[in-house]
């Protein structure tokens, strides 16, 4: 007979996953209706609009990759990432943030997070939201002519690092695949990470 503390860390174990598959199946819905909308709605071409953009995060001696489940650029400018997920949004809103912020080499102006039932956009500069609701998603008109008002700024390097910081640690939460360097090997690639 199973011991009973093995018995009951398979039941925690099976609930566990079955909490992270239904959390994964409401963000890729999410992000099937956010897609729809960017298109058939928002005037967005499909040109504008990258899926699932990896992107490097080095910090010190370490490389991790990071993702966004969209990232919009127009005309070569990186304006708006999309990050779509199950639950609270305002618990996605800083991980949003520090996308937007190290995904170039200057800060995006806009952020947004989306699950299957509503939106919230964010102002990367002041980390406010500044809109709810899938309404609130800029158009892709608002988007052009916010690039031309928008001042590129490149964060400073203390600034860079505590992103870098924030987002690593929300990357961690879902996944524990290192990457960088392990004992003198690097260790290249995308993380092994579904959010």
């Amino acid at each position: 007979m199973e011991d009973e503390f093995v018995v009951r860390d398979k039941k925690i174990q099976s609930i566990l996953e079955q909490e992270l598959e239904d959390g994964e199946s409401l963000a890729a819905d999410a992000r099937k209706m956010v897609f729809y909308l960017l298109i058939e709605k928002k005037g967005y071409l499909p040109e504008d609009i990258e899926k699932r953009a990896v992107f490097e995060v080095k910090l010190g001696q370490e490389t991790a990759y990071s993702s966004v489940d969209f990232l919009i650029s127009i005309a070569g400018k990186k304006a708006m990432v999309i990050k779509c997920a199950a639950g609270s949004l305002s618990s996605r809103e800083r991980q949003a943030l520090a996308v937007a912020r190290l995904i170039g080499s200057t800060p995006v102006p806009v952020a947004v997070v989306a699950d299957p039932l509503n939106a919230e956009v964010l102002d990367v500069a002041t980390g406010k939201v500044v809109g709810e609701g899938f309404g609130a998603i800029p158009v892709r008109d608002r988007i052009i002519q916010l690039l031309s008002e928008y001042s590129f700024t490149p964060l400073s390097p203390e600034r860079l690092e505590k992103e870098k910081r924030i987002l690593l640690a929300f990357d961690a939460i879902r996944c524990c695949v290192p990457q960088g360097t392990d004992g003198g090997v690097a260790i290249k690639g995308p993380a092994i990470c579904e959010e």
